[in-house]
C-alpha cells in the first residue's frame, strides 16, 4: 500500500506497530485505545483513508456499537463517510424500522395512520383508517402549517382501495406514505383546524372520529421521533447538527422556504442598506448590506411561533426519515428541531440559518428583478440608479 500523503499521526502507528496495514494498525491501537486514544483516533483516520473492502466498514461499526467514548464515536462517523465517498464500502440497508403497534403496543382493530413529507411549501398528507365490518372507516386531510386544513374526505372503503390509493400517491408525487402513531397524527389534525376554524369540517372531523377513535383517546401524545432516536444523545451530538446543511443537497432532502410575509420588511431594510447613498467605496457598501442581510436572519424568526413552526418541521421529519430506515438524517433533522426548540441563535443552526438566507436572497432577487422591470418602463431615474450608471464602466 503507499504511504504517500499519510500524516505524521499514521507513521507513528506503523512504526509503533510494524505494518502497513491500517486495519491490523486499527485493531492493536484499538487495544491500546484506553492507554492512547490519541493514537485510536489517528488510527480510524487511517482506515477511513486508505482502507479498502467491506471489512473495514464493518470493524468500524462493531467499534461504533461498543465505545462509549463520544470522540471515538465521531471519528468513526467521519472514517465511514471518507470510506463511502471514495467508494471503498457502502452502508447496509437499515432493518425496518419498529411498527407502530410494536412500539405502542397492539390494539385488535385500532386505527392506523400515516403521514407523508412536508414539501417545500409546509403542506403534506395525513391520513387515518380503522377496520370496521368488512370495509375501512377512512379520513384524509390535506394539511399546511400556515394555512390549515386544505382539503378533507371522510367516508368508507375497502383495504385494498387504500392500499391501491398508496401506490398511487407515490407514482404521482414522489411523497412517501410512513406509518405514525394514529393518535400523533390525530393531533397534527387537530393543530390545522385550529389554525383555519370552520363550523362545517370540524363537525365532520368530529363524526368521522366516533367511528374511527376509541372513546376517550384523546389528549397529550408524545413526540414520534422520540421513540426511535436518543433524544439526549442527539442533544449532546454536536456533529449531527453540523452535518445538518448536508440535507438540502439531498434530492428529497427539505426545501422549505420561510414564508414571504415574514421576509417581507426585511427585504426592505436590506434594500436600504444596498441602496444608501451614504456610502464611500463599493467595499463598505459590500461590508453594510452583509451586516444588514445577517441581522435579519436572525428578526425573520424572532417571534417565538415562527421558531416553533420550524421545529415541528423538522421533527416531523426526522420521523418520517427514521421510519424509511434513514437513521443519520433523522439525526440531523431531530438535531435541528431540538436546537431551535433550546433557543440556539439561527446563525448556530446550519440547515436553518442556511434556509433563511436562501428565503431572503430569493426574495430579494425577485424584488430587483421587478424593480429593473419597472426602471426599463419609466422615465424617471432614481438617485440609487444615477449612482448605479455612474459606477458602471463606461464603452468607448
Amino acid at each position: 500500500m503507499s504511504r504517500r500523503g499519510t500524516t505524521p499521526a499514521w507513521r507513528e502507528i506503523a512504526g509503533r506497530f510494524g505494518t502497513d496495514d491500517p486495519l491490523t494498525a486499527l485493531d492493536r491501537a484499538m487495544h491500546a485505545g484506553a492507554e492512547d486514544p490519541a493514537l485510536a483516533a489517528a488510527a480510524i483516520a487511517w482506515v477511513g483513508a486508505e482502507a479498502t473492502g467491506p471489512e473495514a466498514g464493518r470493524k468500524l461499526l462493531e467499534i461504533e456499537a461498543t465505545t462509549a467514548d463520544k470522540a471515538t464515536r465521531r471519528e468513526i462517523r467521519r472514517a465511514l463517510y471518507r470510506l463511502e465517498q471514495r467508494g471503498a464500502w457502502r452502508r447496509p440497508e437499515a432493518p425496518p424500522p419498529p411498527s407502530t403497534s410494536d412500539l405502542l403496543g397492539p390494539v385488535e382493530d385500532g386505527p392506523e395512520a400515516w403521514v407523508t413529507e412536508i414539501d417545500p411549501g409546509g403542506t403534506r398528507l395525513l391520513w387515518i383508517a380503522r377496520r370496521i365490518g368488512d370495509g375501512v372507516a377512512s379520513l384524509t386531510a390535506v394539511v399546511n402549517d400556515v394555512t390549515g386544513v386544505r382539503e378533507l374526505n371522510t367516508g368508507e372503503t375497502r383495504r385494498k382501495a387504500i392500499r391501491d390509493a398508496h401506490r398511487s400517491l407515490v407514482a404521482k408525487t414522489g411523497l412517501a406514505l410512513v406509518e405514525a402513531p394514529w393518535r400523533h397524527v390525530d393531533g397534527l389534525l387537530e393543530d390545522a383546524l385550529a389554525i383555519s376554524p370552520d363550523e362545517k369540517r370540524a363537525a365532520e372531523v368530529e363524526s368521522a372520529r366516533r367511528v374511527l377513535l376509541p372513546p376517550g383517546a384523546r389528549g397529550e401524545v408524545a413526540r414520534p421521533i422520540d421513540s426511535v432516536v436518543d433524544r439526549e444523545e442527539v442533544e449532546r451530538d454536536r456533529d449531527a447538527l453540523l452535518r445538518s446543511p448536508e440535507l438540502r443537497r439531498e434530492k428529497d432532502g427539505p426545501a422549505w422556504l420561510v414564508p414571504f410575509d415574514w421576509v417581507e420588511p426585511s427585504i426592505e431594510r436590506v434594500a436600504a442598506a444596498r441602496e444608501s447613498l451614504v456610502v464611500v467605496s463599493p467595499a463598505q457598501q459590500e461590508e453594510r448590506v452583509r451586516d444588514a442581510f445577517e441581522r435579519e436572519i436572525e428578526e425573520i424568526l424572532r417571534a417565538p411561533e415562527r421558531r416553533a413552526l420550524f421545529a415541528r418541521r423538522f421533527l416531523e421529519s426526522a420521523w418520517v426519515a427514521a421510519r424509511r430506515g434513514r437513521r443519520e438524517r433523522a439525526r440531523a433533522l431531530d438535531a435541528c428541531g431540538l436546537a431551535i426548540e433550546a433557543g440556539l441563535p439561527v446563525a448556530e443552526i446550519p440547515a436553518l440559518a442556511e434556509l433563511v438566507r436562501l428565503s431572503l436572497a430569493f426574495a430579494l432577487e425577485t424584488r430587483a428583478r421587478k424593480a429593473s422591470e419597472q426602471a426599463r418602463s419609466s422615465l424617471v431615474v432614481t438617485p440609487a440608479q444615477a449612482m448605479a450608471e455612474s459606477r458602471a464602466p463606461r464603452r468607448r
